[in-house]
């Protein structure tokens, strides 16, 4: 993955991945605003790994990646949301194309 660190904003990027302890020595030198990690499961992290991922880097804002693009990481994007939600997380699925503005 990646940190990308900005004047106003740091955003990490896991990329295709599953969940690592290395993810904990983002914090100690890094306050993220977002975190870009992938939820589809079988290949990379699932729904709940990238919960505690969003806990090992500490960041509480999250777009997902990573699923849906075939039938091996199809998710219940309610189901996902209210994971998050749960933890007190907002969970993002973006549309092809669409963007956000942090």
């Amino acid at each position: 993955g990646f940190v990308i660190e900005s004047e106003h904003k740091n955003i990490y990027i896991a990329g295709d991945t599953a969940l690592s302890m290395d993810m904990k020595l983002i914090p100690m030198q890094t306050k993220l605003d977002l975190a870009i990690l992938p939820i589809g499961d079988n290949f990379t992290m699932g729904i709940e790994d990238a919960i505690l991922a969003s806990d090992f880097v500490e960041c509480d804002k999250i777009i997902g990646c990573h699923y849906d693009t075939f039938g091996y990481i199809e998710i219940d994007h309610e189901e996902a949301k209210r994971k998050f939600y749960e933890k007190g997380k907002d969970l993002m699925l973006l549309e092809i194309g669409e963007n956000i503005e942090l």
